[in-house]
C-alpha cells in the first residue's frame, strides 16, 4: 500500500472543500491502495514545492505525492512553472556511472482530464508524483480526479517500467537519449558522518567527500536556494509587490486629484481631475475610472495599436514599466476610443484585491449568484474624460465564457453597432444575462461602459459588470430597493451541464419588446436595421468605417444584412486553436503561428498545415461554418 502525502496549491473553493472533505479523499486513495498521510497546503510556489518535497523524501515515510488544484493551463506551461525545481532537484540527487551522460526525469501526461486540462506524472525509484489541474476547471470533484489520475499513472508506470526501471533516462551531451541497459545509477544515499565538519564544509560540496556526501550537499544547496527563493516571491507577491503597486497608484492619484475641485473663471467647478498633469506623465491615459468606496480609482489607458495578441497595458503600468498589475485599459475594439457606443475596459483579478478584483463583490468568486446588498450600496460607476466628468449607473452584472466549446458564445466586447436595433439587442442579451433585475432603463440613445475582469467558475470565465451613462438632465441616484435578484439569468451551456435546471429561452429585443416583456426600455420604439450581432470575434480586426457616399450616390436608410459563418481552428487535442466570424463570400481566414504536438517514445511531429480537405467548401467564397484541425507529419527518432 502507497503512503500518501497530498497537497493542495490553489486557494479556491475546491481547495477549501478538499480539506473539508477528508473522508471523500481518503476513500479516494483507499480505492487505488494508497493510505493517507497528511493532507495540507502548499504555496504555489515551485521553490516551495521543491523543498518540501525534500524535506518528506528525508524523512522517508512517503512513496506518493500528489498535488491537487496545482494546474491552471490546458498545455505544459503551467507544470513547468510549478513543477521544474522539484524536477530538477530529483534529477540532480541521481548520478550515473558514465560522467559524460546526463539524468533526466521521465515526465509523462495523463491525458485530458476534463475540458482540455491535463495532468502529469513521474517517479525516482519507488518514489511517484502526481500533478493535477484545478479542479475548478475540470468540472469534475476532486475525488473523482484523484481516483482517475492515479489510475492513469499506474498504467503508464506500468508500461514504461522496463524501459525506465527507475523513472529516468540518460542522454548525452548533445541531447541524444541512451540506452540504460549496463549503466549504473547511483541515487540520493544518507550522508556518513566519520568526523565532524566545519558548519560550511557541512553544506557545501569539498575535496575528499564521498559521492553520497556531495550528493547530499548539493541536494541541501538547492533546497536552501529554493528555499531563498521561495522566500523572495513570497515576500514579493505578499508583501514587496502590492507594497509597489499601492506606491504608484498613490502617486498617480494625487497627481491626478492635485486640483480637483478648483473653480474656473466663471466660477464653475472644474474637472474632478488634472487632466493636463495627467497628460504631461503619459498621453495615452485617457480616461479615469472610480467606483465610490472601493478601490477602484484609477487611470484608464489605451494604446494604439493593440490586438488580440498584443495588449500594451495588461502587464505595465501607466509609467510603462513591466508588472503584472497591468492598468486599467480600453479594448481595441472600441474603435471611437471614449466616445465609442460600447467604452470596453479590461483590468486584472488581483488577489491582494487591487485593479479590478472589487467587481466581484457584486457577485462573488466561486458564486454564480448575486450580492443584492453589495450592489445596493455601489450602483452608480463615476467615468470621467477630458473632454468631462460622467457617472454611469449599473444595468447588468454577469457571469460568461470566452470560449466556444461551452456552448453558445455571447461576444459583449462590440464596441461599434450598424443599428440601433443592433445596439438595443446588444442590450437585451447583456440584461437576460444579469444576476440582478435592475430598475434602470434604457435606450437606443445611451452610451454604455462595459468593465470586465477574470472569474474561475468554469475556465477561461470573465465577470462583466455593465452601466449606462447618465443622461443630461437625469436624477444620478437609483432607487436601489426596488433592484431584485434575477431568478434565472442567462449562462452558458457548460452552466447547466453541471448544475442542470431548464436553459432560458432568449428572444431579441423587437420580439420581446412587442410581447410586453421588457420593463426597462423608454426609447421611441420603430427600430430601424437589423437586429443581427455583427461584431467580429476576438481574432478578427474590427470591420473598417462605411466608405462615403459616391457623388449622386445616396445612402441606404438601413444597412445591408451581412451573415457571418463561425470558423474554429483546434488544436489536436480540440482545444481552441484561434476563431473567426468570416462575413459570407469573404476568403477563409488563415491563423497566425504554428500548432504544436507532444513527442512521444517513438516519434516527433511537425506541423504539416491545416487539414482543407473538406468536400464542397469554397475556400475563397466561404459560405459555411467550419472547425479545421492540423495535420502533422511523424518523424521517427
Amino acid at each position: 500500500m502507497y503512503k500518501c502525502e497530498l497537497y493542495t496549491l490553489s486557494k479556491d473553493l475546491d481547495s477549501v472543500n478538499l480539506l473539508r472533505e477528508k473522508s471523500g479523499v481518503q476513500a479516494a486513495l483507499a480505492e487505488a491502495n494508497a493510505e493517507l498521510l497528511n493532507l495540507s497546503e502548499l504555496p504555489a510556489s515551485r521553490g516551495k514545492i521543491a523543498a518540501e518535497v525534500s524535506r518528506k523524501l528525508d524523512l522517508g515515510a512517503a512513496d506518493l505525492f500528489i498535488f491537487a488544484n496545482a494546474l491552471s493551463s490546458t498545455d505544459h506551461s503551467s507544470f513547468r512553472k510549478q513543477f521544474y525545481d522539484l524536477v530538477t532537484m530529483l534529477q540532480n540527487s541521481v548520478k550515473c556511472d558514465d560522467k559524460a551522460l546526463s539524468v533526466k526525469v521521465k515526465v509523462s501526461s495523463l491525458g485530458d482530464l476534463g475540458n482540455g486540462c491535463k495532468g502529469y506524472c513521474f517517479r525516482l525509484k519507488d518514489k511517484r508524483f502526481l500533478a493535477l489541474p484545478q479542479a475548478s476547471l475540470t468540472g469534475k470533484d476532486n475525488e473523482t480526479l484523484i481516483t482517475e489520475a492515479l489510475a492513469k499513472s499506474e498504467d503508464i508506470f506500468a508500461q514504461k517500467s522496463e524501459k525506465y526501471p527507475d523513472g529516468v533516462s540518460l542522454v548525452d551531451k548533445k541531447g541524444n537519449a541512451v540506452d540504460p541497459a549496463g549503466h549504473e545509477l547511483i541515487i540520493k544515499e544518507k550522508a556518513d558522518h566519520k568526523k565532524k565538519q566545519g558548519f560550511i564544509r557541512s553544506f557545501i560540496p569539498w575535496k575528499g567527500d564521498s559521492k553520497s556526501q556531495i550528493i547530499r550537499k548539493s541536494v541541501v544547496l538547492v533546497a536552501i536556494v529554493a528555499f531563498v527563493g521561495a522566500l523572495a516571491y513570497v515576500l514579493d507577491f505578499f508583501i514587496f509587490g502590492p507594497m509597489q503597486n499601492n506606491a504608484i497608484t498613490s502617486e498617480i492619484q494625487s497627481i491626478a486629484y492635485s486640483k480637483s475641485g478648483e473653480s474656473g473663471e466663471g466660477g464653475e467647478k472644474g474637472p474632478a481631475q488634472d487632466w493636463k498633469a495627467l497628460k504631461k506623465i503619459n498621453k495615452e491615459i485617457v480616461g479615469w475610472l472610480k467606483i465610490p468606496d472601493t478601490v477602484i480609482d484609477y487611470p484608464v489607458l489605451e494604446h494604439i495599436g493593440d490586438d488580440r495578441y498584443n495588449q500594451y497595458y495588461i502587464d505595465k503600468s501607466y509609467k510603462k514599466d513591466g508588472t503584472e498589475y497591468g492598468s486599467i485599459f480600453l479594448d481595441y475594439r472600441s474603435t471611437d476610443s471614449v466616445n465609442s457606443r460600447n467604452v470596453i475596459m479590461h483590468g486584472h483579478n488581483m488577489r491582494d484585491g487591487s485593479q479590478f478584483h472589487s467587481l466581484l463583490s457584486y457577485s462573488h468568486e466561486g458564486d454564480l449568484k448575486g450580492d443584492l446588498d453589495y450592489y445596493r450600496k455601489h450602483p452608480v460607476i463615476i467615468f470621467n474624460t477630458p473632454e468631462g466628468d460622467a457617472k454611469y449607473k449599473i444595468i447588468s452584472v454577469f457571469k460568461t465564457s470566452t470560449r466556444y466549446e461551452h456552448g453558445e458564445f455571447f461576444n459583449y466586447m462590440q464596441g461599434a453597432f450598424n443599428s440601433d436595433a443592433e445596439f438595443m439587442n446588444f442590450v437585451y442579451n447583456l440584461r437576460i444575462r444579469s444576476m440582478f433585475d435592475i430598475p434602470v432603463t434604457c435606450n437606443e440613445g445611451d452610451q454604455i461602459i462595459t468593465l470586465s475582469t477574470c472569474c474561475y467558475e468554469f475556465y477561461e470565465w470573465r465577470c462583466v459588470v455593465v452601466a449606462r451613462k447618465v443622461r443630461p438632465g437625469e436624477d444620478e441616484s437609483v432607487d436601489v430597493n426596488l433592484a431584485s435578484l434575477n431568478p434565472s439569468p442567462l449562462f452558458p451551456d457548460v452552466y447547466y451541464e453541471r448544475y442542470g435546471g431548464e436553459r432560458p429561452d432568449p428572444l431579441t429585443f423587437k420580439t420581446a419588446n412587442s410581447k410586453s416583456a421588457i420593463s426597462w426600455y423608454d426609447g421611441k420604439g420603430d427600430l430601424e436595421g437589423s437586429e443581427d450581432l455583427t461584431a467580429t470575434l476576438a481574432a478578427n480586426p474590427t470591420e473598417p468605417p462605411t466608405e462615403k457616399p459616391k457623388p449622386g450616390e445616396t445612402r441606404p436608410t438601413e444597412p445591408p444584412e451581412i451573415t457571418y459563418y463561425q470558423v474554429v481552428y483546434r488544436n489536436v487535442d480540440g482545444s481552441q486553436y484561434a476563431a473567426y466570424n468570416v462575413r459570407e463570400g469573404d476568403p477563409l481566414p488563415t491563423p497566425p503561428g504554428t500548432p504544436t504536438m507532444a513527442e512521444d517514445e517513438n516519434f516527433t511531429y511537425v506541423f504539416d498545415g491545416w487539414n482543407l480537405d473538406i468536400p464542397g467548401v469554397d475556400f475563397q467564397h466561404l459560405n459555411v461554418g467550419l472547425e479545421i484541425y492540423p495535420t502533422f507529419n511523424a518523424i521517427p527518432k
